[in-house]
């Protein structure tokens, strides 16, 4: 997952997104799986476009940031599965479960 997964268009949950308490985001990130998906977001080179914060480096389309209040799980993993936009390919480099790993950490960010 490297660029312009935020720019993929489509699904937005409708609705504000509640802003996350101190302990949900310690809860969300003590989660086992979630910390396997950073790990995963790091070692797939993620952060090269997206930057260690989401926050993107190649332009405000690669923030990731509330990318989950914009796309449902399933649209995230098939951006990460497909590429597309600027976004390589993964389904060939990492497995469908690490590829739902991080669609759902992803999909936690709103």
């Amino acid at each position: 997952m490297v660029l312009t997964l935020a720019a993929c268009g489509g699904g937005t949950s409708g609705g504000s997104a509640a802003t996350k308490t101190p302990a949900a985001t310690a809860a969300a990130e003590s989660n086992p799986a979630f910390v396997k998906a950073q790990e995963l977001f790091t070692t797939n080179k993620c952060i090269s476009c997206h930057g260690v914060d989401l926050a993107g480096k190649v332009g405000p389309k690669t923030n990731l940031q509330k990318v989950g209040s914009r796309l449902s799980s399933e649209q995230i993993a098939n951006k990460i599965k497909n590429g597309g936009g600027g976004m390589p390919v993964y389904k060939t480099t990492i497995s469908e479960e690490e590829i739902g790993l991080l669609s759902e950490w992803l999909n936690s960010k709103k």
